[in-house]
């Protein structure tokens, strides 16, 4: 290393000291090589995969698990324009992530081959965009990272040229040490906003309902939580994101909150209508766009100040989250809740996502899985009608237990958040359920798995169909069109692409399958024939 290091050399210093083990991405020609370099020198693992979008979600995904910034790597022009939906990602998701994108020469000329306004393209969906050069590079670096990592955490964008990335910094800059930054969780902090008003309505509340959201996976806010559940004796709900903060085998534990109406009708119903709703740490954006038709107050507690509810809340907290449950918590009472209440709303909301089939469906598959994946197996979702009952029949123990794109509800997101996670923790099995759909929108990366060994299994529920826009067109009596394939034969193209696998048909034994799947060392895929039959009914239980 030199007294005077390069531009890319202090970006990766930068980078490493914020915890940073790896990147993703494809390279181009230009920024990108000097970058690659500087990683190595600096230990830092460049990961290359098949396509930009993978690798954008691979680097969210490795964001939300460590709590260090995630890294993607493209070239100009098109690498740029295909990271994109990755991007979307982690903005919607709140996942901190660096975009490096290849830039011109400012000396360049103007011939406008693979140029186009790559800042302006990622404006809409980062927290801020800038170009590096040698003259301050280094402290936009460390400003772009503190930015990634404020509430609300999410992505962030730097054009580099080649030149620019191979030059001597003008001034280095110290990076802050390395660590995980949860802002959410018990660092020292304050909690603002109508404290009094807030234990007011919890002590006068005599049926509350908790509901924890994305924010909660943090820090020690989980347990802060389950202490006030517990003082409550009251309903406990997460959204998708933060399945696992209070467990799902808890017996407080009723079901997900995504704001769908059969949620709200278990809700408002006169044997167990609630009183109060309380948010712990949720995002607006992870609730679906529906009508707000619960009459209880609503009672938010979050990270940040500012988010918009469905319904406006009758008080609110902000600061660190588990200090906000703290506080609020001196006025928890017992409820007058009971245990066949409880029973009665975790059986009301598990009837209404019933699947009925003949031969496997997403449920008997998820069911199966569960039985059979060791005890330690951490599951991604792709989005699509199967998810439905993946989430409540899977059962989460700890945050990120589960990973599902809700913010975004982005296909192809299992296969390479599967990858990311089995990269994180490669002693950690990873089960990445899919659809035929999802899985066609990223199916090279099963080469990327293969490759660098993931202790990854992809189950293919495999209906040869866009089954959740199918449904939809039927219930509109549209004709069948657009949505609709030839089956795919997804056994052989990831036994072309490096990985074992195994083909189940609908009549077929899935737990022989499933079993040689788990046990192999090395990336599987066993790819399960499905009736898609029962979605219409179960998604009209669900939604109306």
């Amino acid at each position: 290393m030199t007294d005077s290091p390069t531009l890319a050399e202090a970006i990766m210093a930068a980078f490493k000291a914020r915890g940073v083990k790896r990147i993703f991405g494809i390279p181009g020609g230009g920024s990108s090589l000097d970058l690659i370099d500087a990683a190595g020198r600096r230990d830092i693992d460049f990961v290359l995969t098949r396509g930009e979008t993978a690798a954008a979600i691979m680097a969210a995904v490795t964001a939300e698990l460590t709590g260090a910034p995630g890294v993607v790597l493209t070239g100009i022009g098109p690498g740029a324009a295909s990271v994109v939906n990755g991007i979307a990602y982690a903005s919607l998701e709140r996942a901190p992530v660096v975009a490096i994108t290849d830039a011109r020469e400012p000396e360049a000329g103007t011939a406008p081959h693979q140029v186009f306004d790559q800042q302006a393209l990622f404006a809409p969906i980062t927290k801020a965009s800038r170009r590096l050069t040698p003259e301050d590079g280094a402290q936009i670096v460390e400003e772009l990272l503190d930015r990634a990592l404020a509430l609300p955490p999410g992505p962030v964008h730097v054009d580099l040229s080649a030149t620019d990335a191979g030059s001597p910094v003008a001034v280095t800059v110290a990076a802050p040490a390395a660590g995980r930054g949860d802002p959410a969780g018990p660092n020292p902090g304050t909690v603002e906003g109508e404290i009094e008003a807030a234990r007011g309505l919890l002590s006068e509340s005599r049926r509350p309902v908790v509901v924890a959201g994305i924010e909660a996976r943090a820090g020690g806010t989980g347990s802060a939580l389950r202490r006030l559940v517990e003082t409550l004796g009251c309903p406990a709900m997460t959204t998708y994101k933060a399945k696992g903060v209070i467990a799902d085998d808890h017996p407080q534990t009723i079901g997900h909150f995504t704001g769908a109406r059969s949620e709200v009708e278990a809700l408002a119903q006169k044997e167990s209508k609630a009183d109060l709703i309380v948010f712990v740490g949720l995002d607006p954006v992870e609730l679906i766009p529906a009508p707000w038709f619960l009459e209880a107050p609503v009672l938010a507690l979050t990270a940040q100040s500012g988010p918009t509810f469905p319904a406006a809340p009758a008080a609110r907290l902000h600061g660190p989250l588990g200090l906000c449950v703290e506080v609020v918590a001196e006025a928890a009472v017992e409820s007058d809740w009971t245990e066949a209440e409880l029973g009665a709303l975790r059986r009301h909301l598990r009837d209404r996502l019933r699947l009925e089939g003949k031969g496997h469906t997403a449920e008997s598959v998820t069911e199966a899985a569960a039985a059979l994946a060791p005890k330690s197996a951490r599951v991604t979702v792709d989005a699509g009608a199967h998810m439905f009952s993946i989430m409540a029949l899977w059962r989460a123990a700890a945050p990120y237990d589960v990973l599902k794109s809700t913010g975004l509800s982005t296909m192809g997101f299992a296969l390479p958040a599967g990858i990311a996670a089995a990269l994180a923790e490669p002693e950690r099995p990873v089960i990445a359920f899919t659809g035929d759909g999802g899985l066609l929108m990223c199916l090279a990366e099963l080469s990327t798995a293969a490759r660098l060994g993931c202790n990854l299994t992809v189950v293919v529920l495999n209906d040869a169909a866009l089954t959740l826009i199918d449904v939809k067109q039927q219930r509109q009596q549209r004709p069948p069109s657009g949505v609709r394939y030839p089956a795919v034969d997804f056994a052989a193209a990831a036994r072309g692409l490096g990985c074992q696998a195994w083909t189940v048909g609908r009549e077929d034994a899935l737990e022989p399958a499933l079993r040689a799947a788990f046990a192999h060392q090395g990336p599987t895929l066993v790819d399960v024939t499905i009736d898609p039959s029962g979605y219409g009914a179960q998604l009209t239980a669900l939604r109306g």
